[in-house]
């Protein structure tokens, strides 16, 4: 990949994980909202879930699924063929009970031989349940720290998903080795960019959902990232449970899951015609740069 008539790459990523979940202060697993009933759900999630599914396979889109791995055990055990469903996508990991491993909430921040224990945990059921090697990982809440990527690095994982970047002069949304954690792991970050307005955006699409924003300044953020990032990754990120509960696990009105579906389709069927924009995965990307800086330094050698 080399940035002369280089598309600009687009993945979808999906964060699978319990409804409207949060952190709960003096634990460390996440809690479906509201956490005062001390539950989680996953029927939201189920539902966003196989939507999706059913809209990545018309667009013929290839996505990443990042599966906190409880959820995928739920699921799986309410007969949902996860692996069936997921065989054209990359499978990766969002921890085992979406942890708050730096304590931010819980107030209880995580000693090195648990994070490890949980990752590895994570990796093992997911990797069972779905017959393949897991390559890639996310952060819940996206955040890490040097013990984090450690745990990673020492499970095997290829790459972490968490961190967001601003996308401009200083990065142009290629992979960088997480080097500020004393780290050879590749970061594939999230992008974060500013509207018309001159006001910072995420990636994440949860803002749609939420009647915070339109699909169109997504649609924006693309275009604008064509010309800067030419041969970089441009991530989307979505919680399906957000289709149809709030971030509070409210339920939308059924008014209000049709326009998000409807949102969610028109940035689906924008970028898989868009000219100069390739939508691949996550691994794919990865495997895909990891080949050609290979040649480059074999060809300067």
């Amino acid at each position: 990949m080399t940035d002369t008539g280089e598309p600009l790459y687009v993945a979808i990523s999906l964060d699978i994980d319990p409804d409207a979940n949060a952190a709960v202060k003096g634990q460390y697993d996440a809690l479906s909202s509201p956490v005062r009933h001390g539950k989680i759900s996953t029927d939201a999630c189920k539902k966003g879930l196989q939507k999706i599914f059913e809209l990545l396979d018309i667009y013929t889109i290839e996505s990443t699924l990042f599966y906190e791995a409880r959820t995928a055990q739920i699921l799986g055990a309410e007969g949902i063929n996860l692996p069936k469903l997921s065989e054209r996508h990359e499978v990766a990991c969002h921890s085992l009970k979406h942890e708050d491993f730096l304590g931010k909430i819980s107030g209880m921040p995580m000693e090195e031989g648990i994070v490890e224990e949980i990752i590895k945990e994570a990796k093992g059921i997911l990797e069972k349940i779905f017959a393949r090697n897991i390559r890639g990982f996310r952060a819940p809440y996206t955040r890490v720290n040097h013990t984090v990527i450690k745990a990673l690095e020492h499970a095997g994982f290829q790459y972490d998903s968490s961190e967001t970047v601003s996308l401009g002069a200083t990065w142009a949304g290629k992979p960088f080795s997480l080097n500020t954690f004393g780290s050879n792991l590749l970061e594939l970050a999230l992008p974060s960019f500013l509207d018309r307005k001159g006001k910072k955006m995420s990636s994440y699409l949860w803002t749609i959902f939420e009647d915070k924003r339109s699909s169109h300044e997504y649609i924006d953020a693309v275009l604008w990232a064509r010309e800067l990032a030419k041969g970089g990754l441009f991530l989307f990120a979505i919680h399906p449970w957000h289709l149809y509960v709030n971030s509070q696990g409210s339920p939308f009105r059924k008014e209000q899951v049709n326009k998000n579906l409807k949102n969610f389709e028109y940035i689906l069927s924008q970028i898989k015609q868009m000219q100069g924009v390739q939508v691949i995965r996550q691994d794919t990307y990865l495997e895909n740069w990891l080949k050609l800086n290979k040649s480059v330094k074999e060809t300067k050698q």
